[in-house]
């Protein structure tokens, strides 16, 4: 399971958290300091659609 966490600003993606499932993810987020207000994570990126996350080559790999 991936949960893609990305910038409030500009919906750029940063990280990709790495889990077995929704729980270990979004445990892994809580402890990196995702809050929902400069950053903030979706399991549906829609990458390159509109409101959906730019998508970023650079983007770190995290095992949660």
């Amino acid at each position: 399971m991936n949960y893609y966490i990305y910038s409030t600003e500009d919906n750029r993606h940063l990280y990709t958290i790495i889990g077995d499932d929704n729980a270990a993810c979004e445990a892994k987020a809580d402890e990196m300091g995702v809050d929902g207000d400069s950053l903030a994570g979706t399991y549906s990126p829609a990458f390159g659609a509109s409101d959906g996350l730019a998508a970023n080559d650079d983007a770190e790999e995290i095992d949660a």
